[in-house]
């Protein structure tokens, strides 16, 4: 694949910088489609490679012609370029930050194939990357994506928050990421450690690498590695949760206007059954997943409807 690097600038909260990846199998300019990938919480813009290859291996026809995979301004390589603001104790996170962050990739970098007609757009989040993919067209005059694919979303309506409706693995990751061991000696020790241990021991090999890989930069104090992504930046998502509320109102204002996807995983941990089915009445169209390869297997599974008709309207 080719591979460039881009920033983007955010001003929601407070100027901001976003690391962004353009991933494409050539460097032909052609009619398709281009996806925009937005991650959850803890990963980081690289998590999304092993999905990307997937859809370039089942696209014989080439009909995505480019995937971009967005940072969060909090983690990843956008941290470093954050760590001021990240300091600051009044700093606050949200997730229209990361909202804006993906509407400005387009603006910045897409705009002007869409407007020409011969692109169509689809924007993809897992889970908070999932409430900020829906809430992207709030900061755009118009919606420029043909559909939107959440991916175990972290949306639901305000009558579901609140304790009694609150996963248990919710009240856990606000406790204990926190806590979570941040530092090793080398990349290869962290290796070790995290593949001895849940969450990521139940990963996909390819993915666990990628995160030493990229999730992981070197710690001058000790010399060693530690997380990109600090653990108290890690958990502010959980510790504010209602945040889940706002794409509701944005899904109702585009209803209609584009088509919303839902993949879910086969096990109900952080998104309970009756949250799924408050996000399905604002006109979702539900679909299961769970490894990477399966995942890309789904989300290919989606895009053909809109690459062909895509290649249609351009000749």
């Amino acid at each position: 694949m080719y591979v460039d690097k881009h920033i983007v600038e955010t001003r929601y909260s407070c100027p901001l910088k976003c690391t962004v990846k353009r991933y494409r199998r050539d460097t032909e300019e052609r009619p398709g489609i281009i996806l925009i990938f937005a991650h959850g919480t803890g990963f980081h813009k690289e998590h999304w490679e092993v999905t990307i290859q997937r859809i370039f291996a089942l696209d014989t026809l080439s009909l995505v012609r480019e995937a971009w995979a967005v940072d969060a301004q909090t983690h990843g390589d956008a941290a470093a370029l954050n760590a001021e603001a990240m300091e600051d104790p009044d700093f606050k996170y949200s997730v229209r930050d990361y909202a804006e962050a993906c509407a400005n990739v387009y603006k910045t970098h897409l705009a002007s194939k869409i407007q020409q007609g011969t692109y169509k757009v689809i924007l993809i989040g897992h889970s908070a990357g999932g409430s900020s993919a829906a809430l992207a067209t709030s900061f755009l005059n118009d919606v420029p994506f043909t559909a939107l694919v959440l991916i175990e979303p972290t949306i639901w309506p305000e009558e579901l928050t609140g304790p009694e409706h609150e996963s248990p693995i919710v009240a856990l990751a606000t406790e204990s990421i926190p806590l979570r061991r941040d530092r090793w000696k080398s990349r290869e020790e962290a290796r070790k450690y995290l593949a001895k241990r849940i969450p990521w021991s139940m990963w996909d090999r390819r993915v666990l690498d990628i995160y030493v890989e990229h999730g992981l930069r070197p710690d001058a104090s000790s010399g060693g590695v530690k997380l990109k992504c600090p653990p108290r930046h890690e958990a502010y998502p959980f510790a504010n949760i209602n945040e889940a509320v706002f794409p509701i109102t944005e899904l109702e204002r585009v209803k209609g206007r584009l088509a919303v996807h839902l993949v879910y995983g086969e096990r109900e941990e952080m998104i309970s059954g009756e949250k799924k089915e408050a996000l399905l009445r604002v006109g979702a169209i539900s679909v299961v997943q769970e490894a990477p390869d399966v995942l890309g297997d789904s989300i290919w599974n989606i895009i053909p409807q809109y690459g062909l008709s895509s290649k249609a309207d351009s000749s």
